[in-house]
C-alpha cells in the first residue's frame, strides 16, 4: 500500500455514474488522503439498471490501495439531491472539523487539493470565510496575476471545502426565510442576480428537496459569509449531457478548463467580495440575452406587476409539482408571498392576464 500524502479529510459524494466517478475517484488516490468518506445514495428501484450502477459505483470507490481510514455511508434508499448531499455532508462535519468536499462529476486539478488544505489551516478561526471553492468562473482576461486567490458572496461548490463551524450554520429548511424577506434584507449586485436568487430561493424554501446547495448560499448570505475564489479554476464539471441531475444540457460551464495553482499562495491584503468579479461570472454562467432582457423590461414595471409576474411564474412552477400531494399541502402551508390555492388556483383578474399577455409579447 502506498502511504498516505494528503491530511486534509475527503469526502466523496456519489451516485449512480460508474464512468465519472471512477475519473474523480483517480485523481482522489493520486491525492492519497490519510481519511477518506464516502456518501453513496441508494438506488431509485423504479429506474431500470439504477440498482447496478449504484452497485458498481460502490464496487469502484471501495478499491482503496493506500494507507488510508477509509468510512463510508452507503444508503439503501434513495435520499435524493436534497437530503442525500446534505445529510451526508452533516455526517461528514459531525466528525471532521474541515475538509474538502467533491461529488462524483468535479474533477480538480492534482494543485486543488494543497490549496484546500492551506487555505483551511489560515482561515480555520476566520467566521468571515465559509468556503474554499475550486471554481473561477470570472472571463479570463480578468484580474491580475498579483495574488493566488480572492473572496466572493457566491458559492462555488464544484469542488470545495469548509468547516463545521461553517457548516453548523446549514439549514435544509431555510426557516429564516420568511422574516428574511419581510425585512428585504438580501441585498444584490445587480438586477440579474435579484430576480433569479429571488426566485431559486423562494422555490427552493417551498420545495426543499430539489437541492441542497441553494440553501447554503442562502445561510452564507444572511450571515455575511464569504468564499475564496482562486485566481484560475481548479475543477472542471465531467457529468454534463447524460445521467446529471442539474447539468443536464451544455453552456459555458462545459467548456471550462482546469488550471495548477502556483506555491507558495500570495495572499490578498484585503478580505472583500470582488463584486464585479461576481456580476461578471453571474452575466456569463447564469443569464442569457434572454433572460437579461426580461429582468430590464421587469425594472422599469410598477412592482405590483412585478410581483403579480412573480407570483404566476410560482404558481406554475408549484402546479409543475404537484403530483406529490404531500408536498404541494406543505408547501401551501410555508409560502412566503401568499400564494393562492396550490391545487385549484383561483382565478385571476383579466388585467392581470393583459399585463402578462403583454410582458409575453414583448420578451
Amino acid at each position: 500500500m502506498y502511504p498516505s500524502n494528503l491530511q486534509t479529510p475527503i469526502l466523496f459524494l456519489v451516485f449512480n455514474r460508474p464512468s465519472t466517478t471512477k475519473t474523480v475517484f483517480e485523481a482522489i488516490r493520486q491525492a492519497r488522503p490519510s481519511k477518506l468518506y464516502i456518501v453513496a445514495d441508494g438506488p431509485r428501484y423504479d429506474k431500470p439498471g439504477e440498482p447496478g450502477k449504484c452497485e458498481e459505483v460502490r464496487t469502484i470507490v471501495s478499491n482503496i490501495d493506500w494507507e488510508c481510514d477509509l468510512k463510508t455511508l452507503f444508503r439503501d434508499e434513495n435520499y435524493g439531491c436534497g437530503k442525500g448531499v446534505s445529510n451526508g455532508i452533516t455526517w461528514f462535519f459531525d466528525n471532521e472539523p474541515e475538509g474538502i468536499i467533491l461529488e462524483d462529476d468535479c474533477l480538480p486539478h492534482p494543485t486543488f487539493f494543497q490549496y484546500c488544505s492551506q487555505l483551511l489551516e489560515k482561515y480555520r478561526d476566520d467566521t468571515r470565510v465559509m468556503e474554499v471553492s475550486g471554481n473561477n468562473l470570472r472571463p479570463a482576461h480578468y484580474g491580475t496575476d498579483e495574488h493566488s486567490y480572492s473572496f466572493s458572496n457566491f458559492n462555488g461548490i464544484w469542488g470545495w471545502a469548509s468547516w463545521r463551524r461553517a457548516w453548523n450554520l446549514y439549514d435544509y429548511k431555510m426557516k429564516e426565510y420568511n422574516q428574511v424577506q419581510r425585512m428585504k434584507a438580501l441585498e444584490f449586485n445587480t438586477i440579474f442576480e435579484k430576480d433569479y436568487f429571488n426566485w431559486v430561493f423562494e422555490r427552493t424554501f417551498l420545495f426543499p428537496h430539489i437541492t441542497w446547495d441553494y440553501q447554503w448560499e442562502f445561510v452564507k448570505r444572511i450571515n455575511s459569509g464569504l468564499t475564496i475564489v482562486p485566481r484560475k479554476n481548479l475543477v472542471i464539471n465531467i457529468g454534463f449531457g447524460d445521467g446529471a441531475t442539474s447539468t443536464t444540457g451544455g453552456g459555458p460551464g462545459s467548456k471550462l478548463k482546469s488550471h495548477a495553482m502556483d506555491f507558495p499562495l500570495v495572499h490578498p491584503p484585503v478580505m472583500m467580495a470582488d463584486v464585479n468579479g461576481d456580476s461578471l461570472a453571474f452575466k456569463i454562467y447564469m443569464t442569457t440575452l434572454k433572460s437579461r432582457f426580461k429582468s430590464y423590461l421587469k425594472s422599469w414595471m410598477p412592482e405590483v406587476v412585478r410581483k403579480q409576474i412573480f407570483k404566476r411564474s410560482m404558481e406554475r412552477f408549484i402546479q409543475s409539482q404537484n403530483s406529490n400531494r404531500e408536498l404541494a399541502s406543505k408547501s401551501k402551508e410555508k409560502g412566503a408571498i401568499n400564494l393562492f390555492i396550490l391545487t385549484n388556483f383561483a382565478a385571476i383578474s383579466e388585467l392581470e392576464v393583459e399585463l402578462e399577455v403583454l410582458f409575453l409579447m414583448l420578451v
